[in-house]
């Protein structure tokens, strides 16, 4: 590339001054002229101060006869220019040449000379030395060879310098350990439990696993990622402003390393009670710049926490029961080493009688031991908080199958029983008068789960949204969830349920499941 510029330049620059020659009157009148000496000596006049303005190595005038009459070497000047291309030039054509000539070789351009008529009287040949132009190339190549290793030498350094960096800020990983980490990343994300989603400043979704879009309200195959949060359907709306905040403090500058989180904050999606907890992403320079959520389904939480309880109360009951039955044995055993027949038999008949009041009535009817097991714990614990519980079952219940129906049903009369057992107690927290009634019967249209009780009854206030998550007459935490539950768990078996006032005082639950619902399918 050096070469072939190089050559250009110097061609034109040699064309150059031989175009300016050519036309330069003075010369033109010289060769005009007869007398030799005085052609000769005008011509040295014009050709001198181009020459050496130009830097050309020679510069050859001839007439039209191809005599030299002007040449930097003066014994050349009055002999004929040998080369054959100078034809061509007495023939109006113009070039630019590499040949050896008397000097050796040059890079020449030769251009004829017209006078006033147009007539080519002679021609001008401007010449380089190969020598000055190699030499010309080697300074060039060589100033460019320099340039190039010193931006080589740059480069390799900058690039170290950058490769340092990179590395600093990836933890030294290399490319395929990053590709690796994305995957395990991926992995771990699709594995736990909980939903994982983070937005951006703008509120567009930058990750989100599986759990977080079911959580959402949204279908598995959804892909979210570069949505706006908050134009999702479901509860997104609502989990859009717990994430993306107050515009005002996306914008505030905090010191790095300053958290700003929220934690176990409650939103509903999809009749679920889901917790979030979130906690900001901050640049070096304390810029908010993004938000990462965890999203953990508190329903799934309260339902095993309510069977748990349940579990509990049952083996509580069983302890204790296990320990009256252990000194009345003892008694037993007492009385007969002491020959007092008579009164061991009247013992045992009042327990036998006592064990039969407390024994759900039909119970053997029950195709499966949960509500009768149920209902042995529930009159226990009615009996220590001073409530008399009455409970009527009948009919074959025949339309559910053994579990895990029972389940459910085990656990929406659980939650009333609770309900209507804390009810009685705060009306006669007392006396001894709280009583709740507990009926289960199926007929021909259905199977009916009736539960009451004589206590103060529903406050007005949250009537309207009693079986919301939260709504709740105690001001403790963790209350509110029990009346959810059940108006879940009758949505899953397809049935209805209905409150209302109880004659006499107090609240009636009555739910109704019919033979040809999902559960029954």
């Amino acid at each position: 590339m050096i070469t072939s510029a190089l050559y250009e330049e110097i061609g034109k620059r040699a064309m150059t001054v031989a175009n300016t020659l050519a036309v330069d009157a003075q010369v033109r009148d010289a060769l005009e002229q007869t007398g030799t000496t005085e052609l000769r000596s005008q011509i040295n006049e014009a050709v001198k101060p181009v020459q050496t303005s130009s830097g050309a190595d020679f510069i050859t005038i001839a007439d039209r006869h191809l005599i030299r009459q002007w040449h930097v070497n003066p014994e050349r000047i009055g002999q004929p220019m040998t080369d054959p291309l100078n034809n061509k030039v007495l023939q109006g054509q113009s070039f630019v040449t590499e040949s050896t000539g008397s000097l050796g070789p040059s890079l020449r351009a030769k251009a004829p000379i017209y006078d006033e008529k147009d007539k080519v009287i002679g021609l001008v040949s401007v010449g380089f030395l190969m020598t000055d132009v190699e030499q010309n190339i080697r300074t060039y190549t060589y100033a460019w060879l320099w340039f190039m290793v010193g931006a080589l030498v740059i480069g390799i350094i900058g690039s170290l310098l950058i490769s340092q960096r990179v590395r600093r800020e990836l933890h030294g990983l290399e490319p395929v350990e990053i590709g690796r980490l994305y995957q395990e990343k991926q992995a771990i994300l699709e594995s736990i439990g909980e939903g994982i989603i983070a937005v951006n400043s703008s509120g567009q979704v930058t990750l989100a696993n599986p759990q977080a879009v079911r959580l959402l309200g949204l279908s598995p195959e959804t892909s979210i990622y570069g949505c706006e949060l908050r134009h999702l359907p479901g509860a997104a709306g609502e989990l859009a402003d717990i994430l993306v905040g107050d515009p005002l403090l996306e914008n505030a500058m905090v010191e790095p390393g300053q958290e700003q989180g929220t934690f176990n904050e409650e939103i509903e999606a999809q009749q679920r009670v889901v917790v979030v907890s979130r906690v900001p992403i901050h640049d070096r320079s304390g810029q908010r710049i993004g938000t990462v959520a965890s999203l953990r389904d508190k329903t799934e939480l309260l339902r095993m926490t309510r069977q748990l309880t349940e579990v509990k109360d049952y083996a509580e009951v069983l302890r204790s029961q296990t320990h009256e039955y252990a000194n009345r044995l003892y008694l037993i055993s007492g009385l007969i080493q002491l020959e007092c027949y008579d009164e061991a038999v009247d013992f045992i008949t009042r327990e036998s009688e006592g064990y039969r009041l407390h024994r759900p009535d039909t119970s053997a009817h029950l195709p499966d031991s949960v509500i009768a097991s149920l209902l042995i714990g529930k009159k226990k614990q009615a009996l220590e908080k001073g409530i008399v519980l009455h409970s009527h079952i009948s009919g074959a219940f025949s339309s559910l199958p053994p579990a895990p129906e029972w389940r459910l049903l085990a656990a929406m009369s659980g939650n009333l029983l609770d309900n209507a057992m804390e009810a009685a107690a705060i009306r006669f927290s007392s006396r001894p008068d709280g009583q709740v009634w507990f009926r289960l019967e199926e007929t021909a249209e259905g199977i009916t789960v009736e539960v009451a009780d004589n206590g103060p009854g529903i406050p007005e206030a949250i009537q309207e949204k009693l079986f919301v998550k939260g709504a709740s007459t105690k001001t403790e935490a963790g209350h509110g969830y029990g009346l959810a539950l059940v108006q879940e768990y009758v949505d899953q078996m397809g049935s209805s349920i209905e409150v209302h006032e109880r004659v006499g005082g107090g609240t009636v639950f009555k739910i109704r499941i019919p033979l040809n619902g999902p559960s029954s399918a």
